[in-house]
């Protein structure tokens, strides 16, 4: 691995990913990496965002890279890229032998119809098990891996953002629940909602259809926490999916954290839903 791009990602041992896995109730290999942009941002100033993104990009990446005109979106779109790409060769390593290893920057990120991010080398996906999802927010970007699964992540940074617009995301049921389990003044709803709105986020991108959910179909109706947990922040938020289908339902569960000032949500469907 490039020494430099090392450097720029985020370790927090404190929150492993067999840790969440657990959570999760999902037996198959998870892998994430967090990624801090602005370490990022000094690595593209010194050496210049074009010599930076050759290193870790293909040539089709390098051209989507170039037709972003803003600096930020550039170092957010490829520090997700790397991100991704670090993630997904973890997990690769696990699952697979060392004789079909690739190493992280020979793979590629493409999306499908619905601009949903899937690991791909030379165009062809070489484990078809193997899904990604990318996030950032502020200065980190955030990469979810996993083997036989539909995953989603979200990384929201806290602000009054969160307060705000809560209409449009937290029903006043789920607002009861969230006040229930964090029992914080007024002038601290934004950790509480920013948590929420991450969850939902990451149900979001795991849905895998053509029109995304909608945030009031994504019900909470509890969350849970275990003391082996506790010091990481680490705590399950249960869904209901209200399907448009009938009364179809699908009760689903996020792994949800804070670390410093970043509500960070991780989710996986097995294969077998819907």
């Amino acid at each position: 691995m490039d020494l430099q791009i090392e450097k720029c990602i985020t370790t927090n041992r404190k929150l492993p990913a067999p840790m969440v896995a657990k959570l999760l109730s999902y037996g198959h290999s998870l892998t994430f990496v967090l990624l801090d942009l602005k370490l990022l941002e000094e690595k593209m100033n010194r050496l210049g965002t074009e010599k930076t993104a050759a290193s870790c990009l293909s040539g089709e990446e390098l051209l989507r890279l170039s037709r972003f005109t803003s600096p930020k979106r550039k170092r957010e779109w490829l520090g997700g890229r790397i991100a991704a790409k670090l993630a997904a060769a973890r997990l690769l390593e696990q699952v697979e032998s060392e004789d079909n290893s690739v190493d992280w920057y020979g793979h590629i990120i493409m999306v499908d119809k619905n601009g949903r991010p899937f690991l791909s080398v030379n165009n062809w996906n070489p484990a078809s098990s193997v899904d990604i999802s990318i996030s950032h927010s502020g200065s980190v970007a955030a990469a979810l891996a996993v083997d036989n699964g539909y995953c989603g992540v979200d990384i929201q940074k806290v602000s009054e953002q969160a307060i705000k617009v809560s209409e449009r995301f937290c029903t006043h049921k789920e607002k009861k629940i969230l006040q229930a389990f964090f029992p914080v003044g007024a002038d601290n709803q934004a950790i509480p909602l920013t948590k929420l709105w991450a969850a939902k986020e990451a149900l979001r991108k795991a849905s895998l259809l053509d029109s995304l959910p909608g945030f009031l179909e994504l019900e909470l109706i509890e969350i849970t926490e275990e003391p082996v947990y506790k010091k990481t922040d680490l705590r399950r938020f249960v869904f209901k999916w209200k399907k448009p289908a009938g009364s179809i339902h699908e009760i689903c569960s996020v792994a949800v954290t804070h670390i410093e000032n970043y509500a960070l949500a991780f989710t996986v469907r097995h294969f077998t839903a819907d």
